[in-house]
């Protein structure tokens, strides 16, 4: 169900979503997926489609109860705000793996809706934060890219169980050939 860690989808940079009738089938699958991970962050790619969407839904977030759902189309940072904070996130293609990432607080995006219309909106903390992590694995860039050398390195043996097949999820990951 889940592309793993180590597919090259992630590498790469998504395709824009054109005005096409499949919008909803693909939103309607992300939300899906989304309620069987119980995760706050889902996209295409994770579903193997290199395409700039996924959604964001803070219910899954363990930090606190925000009502947050949204649905992001070809998104584009506008503008970022500081301060930095950093917080800890994860990713459903790199399990049992939580980083600590520095991200600004707020941030200003253009982006579509789920009805196609394009929408320009501010958001800050815990949902500027998913929707960056989203925007940045659209764009070819995961979690692990963000951090330092020596964190790279620390992490390898469990990237290696990935690659492995060694970890076990309630969810199905399918591994790159």
């Amino acid at each position: 169900m889940i592309q793993a860690y180590g597919n090259d989808i992630y590498k790469s940079v998504g395709q824009k979503l054109g005005s096409n009738s499949q919008a909803a089938e693909l939103i309607a699958q992300l939300q899906e997926v989304q309620k069987k991970v119980k995760h706050p962050f889902v996209s295409a790619k994770h579903l193997g489609l290199n395409l700039q969407v996924f959604v964001v839904d803070l219910n899954f977030a363990n930090h606190e109860t925000v009502d947050f759902q949204q649905v992001f189309i070809n998104p584009e940072l506008s503008s970022s705000k500081a301060p930095l904070v950093s917080m800890l996130e994860d990713d459903v293609s790199i399990p049992r793996l939580t980083v600590s990432i520095e991200r600004p607080k707020e941030i200003e995006i253009s982006f579509l809706d789920e009805d196609l219309t394009q929408q320009t909106a501010v958001f800050s903390d815990l949902a500027a934060r998913w929707i960056l992590n989203g925007i940045d694995q659209i764009n070819g860039i995961s979690i692990i890219d963000k951090l330092n050398k020596y964190r790279q390195r620390s992490i390898k043996s469990q990237l290696k169980r990935i690659a492995e097949r060694k970890i076990e999820t309630n969810y199905k990951l399918i591994y790159a050939e």
